[in-house]
């Protein structure tokens, strides 16, 4: 008999509401991410994580199958890419906003998906998928141009980067996706890999930085946690490598094992209303008319990735009427 983990993996609603799960811990990258940046270099906050976080999936690493271990490689690359680019877009964009750009994911999944895959992705294949990607589009439209401007660039660099952690993550989904259904008992393995070339990464980005080098004693990773005056930087950098990053990323892997990434992408998407909420109460940001509006399009767009709206051909309908 299976176990009630396989039950719960297995069911049509067990996978995703995991991710859903995954989301509201997700939301607490963005304000504890501004909030690392206040006391540590971007690289060396985003570096410091991802260590935690491949020293916590260590014992998984060697395990990975040879077979898809260049992938898992290539997956990481991009998993870096969102993350590097997330923190340095977190230096001059709100939490809030970041987050809301990351949707962007919910059109970058389906479209790897019909480019690379060849799948069926028209609107009439998967018409709930586009209705999810352009109701979640225009709610993200809504929260980055419709805000009150507080200066005289409605967008600037740190959008484009937050909307370039989209393709990272997008892309790291769609490949994992992958991986999942050629060996689906590597979960751990794939996410141990993913995140040990993230931490490389931005170990050589920390070295190009000169902080791994930096005589400032405040910018070594060894002093990071011995610092009282960067407790809380230490704890915000002990969650997000451990909870936000290890834990989840695993969560992330095993359901995407289960469901497709476009979806996947589309369930994620409710991140950016928890980060806003997260922001709030950690950061005192205010919400404005359009962050309400907004937000409610992303949940609609949640909600219409469930519908099943592609016309079934009457197969039966011959059958049914004769004699």
């Amino acid at each position: 008999s299976s176990s009630l983990v396989d039950r719960v993996l297995n069911s049509y609603l067990g996978p995703r509401l995991l991710l859903a799960f995954a989301s509201i811990l997700y939301g607490t990258n963005f304000p504890l991410g501004a909030i690392m940046n206040e006391s540590l270099p971007p690289s060396a906050a985003t570096c410091a994580r991802m260590v935690l976080a491949s020293l916590a999936l260590f014992p998984f690493l060697l395990q990975i199958n040879p077979t898809i271990g260049p992938t898992a490689i290539l997956c990481g690359c991009f998993t870096a890419l969102g993350y590097t680019t997330q923190s340095l877009a977190l230096v001059t964009v709100s939490p809030a906003t970041v987050a809301f750009l990351g949707a962007v994911t919910v059109v970058v999944c389906p479209t790897l998906e019909a480019l690379v895959d060849k799948k069926p992705m028209s609107i009439q294949d998967a018409p709930q998928t586009w209705l999810a990607a352009a109701l979640c589009l225009v709610g993200v439209g809504i929260l980055e141009l419709l805000g009150p401007a507080e200066s005289g660039d409605i967008i600037g660099w740190g959008d484009a980067l937050a909307i370039l952690q989209a393709i990272g993550f997008g892309t790291s989904f769609f490949i994992t996706e992958r991986l999942m259904r050629q060996d689906p008992s590597q979960a751990l393995p794939i996410t141990a890999v993913q995140v040990s070339t993230t931490s490389l990464i931005c170990a050589l980005w920390c070295l190009s930085d000169g902080w791994v080098t930096s005589s400032n004693d405040q910018y070594a990773l060894w002093d990071l946690f011995a610092n009282p005056s960067l407790r809380i930087a230490a704890g915000a950098v002990a969650w997000t490598g451990l909870v936000t990053t290890a834990m989840n990323r695993f969560i992330e892997t095993t359901s995407l094992g289960k469901i497709a990434s476009a979806e996947a992408s589309v369930l994620l998407a409710t991140e950016p209303l928890w980060a806003a909420i997260f922001a709030a109460l950690l950061l005192g940001e205010k919400f404005g008319w359009n962050d309400y509006v907004g937000g409610a399009f992303i949940i609609m767009a949640c909600l219409a990735n469930t519908l099943d709206l592609k016309k079934k051909e009457p197969d039966n309908e011959t059958e049914t009427l004769s004699p």
